[in-house]
């Protein structure tokens, strides 16, 4: 039998290369971008009710059509992935999101702005999950979940960014300049993108593409692979199998995807039903626009700083979905104690940093873990699934606070709803975790994921075997 390498071992034991930092760096860069368009219509919203002579809350279809896209991204292109790869989808949804942002440039009513944002959420849908697989699959694995809550936290970066950005450039030059940045800046990465965003090793192994993965992990780490050219593998790779969403339900795999749901759905909920709506909110209970913007942008930092130090905590500890738990509920407890210092705005920032560093970080965090779920050959189909899970949650969550607002609930108890989420995203990682205690196939579930199981799902799918 000829001797093979495992690209995926080479890759985890190799020091962290030029190329994987550069690699790493462009996915930063998309998810900062990301992360700027997808709070744009928050950030936006109360300078464009004031000039188009509306509410707030009756912008809620317009953020919903975003979050709407977003679903429709995540399961229809992002799994895509599995079969075209990571870099044509993270560069389509790159052209997307910002092409249709800057077209919002142009709108005059809320009828306009709400298909260009529905097609942005596209590009967001198809961008998002395959940023989270593409920066696992070159990292290491002992600072994995590290890598993985930094792209996570370059997202936070562009939101918290581009509220600075907003509040400084807002009262002079109108919410149309935030969307002409958050737009061309998009388009102009993309030339970057082509030339120095190189499609993953495991992909190119899956797809028997040996000379090319080859190149890269020579670049990674020359003396792991040689000069002999020895056929590629990548671990748990199932050759002639179609990546479909019924393997995400397999009898092994399925506990721990109905989980994740439920995690995904309760912890992005919480997320987008507050940061859809804080400046909105803050202004309602009587800070100045300036002032609420800069509070999302405090819940951003507090995002980007708590979801790096977990990821690094995670990397570290033998009960991850503990520490994640743990952190969900001091989530809730922050959210209570915004809620009763809205008289006082230097404990309402504080609060909304350890709001952003515990919810929107602690669900970077999430991510990280879910990429380990799934194998290679699965990984932008699962992180898809759970990333549109997801969004049925920001869909849910924006409504909900629109609602509210529309109802002229006062400010506290817009803010005490925003607990309920957070509990139930605690429970639901406590969960998971008891699973992995009992089982011990969380820790990596993809070993379970039996030729028998592939058999049942595609007897089921009627799809028979197929190549990648």
């Amino acid at each position: 039998m000829s001797p093979t390498l495992d690209a995926q071992h080479i890759i985890d034991n190799a020091p962290l290369s030029f190329v994987q930092r550069r690699a790493i760096a462009m996915i930063m860069a998309v998810s900062f971008f990301d992360g700027f368009d997808a709070l744009i219509m928050a950030i936006t919203a109360p300078s464009i009710a004031e000039e188009w002579g509306t509410t707030t809350a009756s912008l809620t279809p317009a953020i919903v059509a975003s979050l709407l896209g977003m679903i429709v991204g995540a399961v229809l292109l992002a799994p895509r992935a599995d079969h075209l790869g990571r870099r044509p989808l993270l560069i389509a949804g790159v052209a997307i999101f910002g092409a249709m942002t800057l077209c919002a440039v142009a709108a005059q009513s809320i009828e306009q702005i709400i298909p260009l944002r529905f097609l942005a959420g596209i590009g967001l849908g198809a961008v998002i999950p395959n940023s989270y697989a593409y920066g696992a699959e070159y990292a290491p694995k002992r600072i994995r979940a590290t890598v993985v809550t930094i792209v996570g936290a370059s997202s936070a970066a562009g939101g918290f960014l581009g509220g600075l950005l907003a509040s400084a450039v807002m009262p002079s030059l109108g919410w149309r300049s935030v969307f002409l940045i958050g737009g061309l800046f998009p388009l102009l990465l993309i030339p970057a993108l082509l030339r120095w965003l190189p499609e993953t090793v495991q992909f190119l192994t899956l797809r028997g593409k040996h000379d090319q993965a080859r190149s890269i992990l020579r670049s990674v780490d020359a003396r792991a692979v040689g000069s002999f050219a020895a056929p590629l593998t990548v671990p748990l790779s199932r050759e002639g199998t179609k990546p479909s969403m019924k393997l995400l339900f397999t009898r092994h795999l399925a506990p721990v995807t109905l989980l994740l749901c439920v995690v995904f759905f309760s912890a992005v909920l919480l997320i987008l039903f507050l940061m859809s709506w804080i400046p909105s909110v803050l202004k309602d209970a009587g800070f100045s626009t300036g002032q609420a913007v800069f509070a999302s942008s405090i819940c951003n930092l507090g995002a980007m700083v708590g979801g790096v130090a977990l990821g690094a905590r995670i990397d570290r500890s033998k009960s991850p979905y503990r520490v994640l738990s743990l952190a969900f509920l001091v989530a809730g407890i922050a959210i209570v104690v915004t809620a009763l210092s809205l008289g006082s705005l230097v404990v309402l920032m504080i609060s909304l940093f350890v709001v952003g560093a515990c919810a929107i970080g602690t669900q970077m965090c999430v991510n990280a873990v879910a990429t380990e779920v799934y194998p290679a050959w699965l990984r932008a189909t699962g992180m898809g699934f759970l990333s549109a899970v997801g969004r049925v949650g920001s869909v849910v969550g924006p409504s909900i606070g629109g609602a509210l607002l529309a109802a002229q609930l006062p400010a506290r108890t817009i803010f005490l709803l925003a607990v309920i989420p957070a509990i139930v995203a605690a429970v639901g990682m406590g969960v998971v975790g008891a699973v992995a205690t009992s089982r011990r196939r969380i820790q990596a579930p993809a070993d379970a994921l039996e030729q028998s199981d592939l058999v049942e799902a595609e007897e089921n799918s009627g799809s028979g075997s197929r190549n990648l």
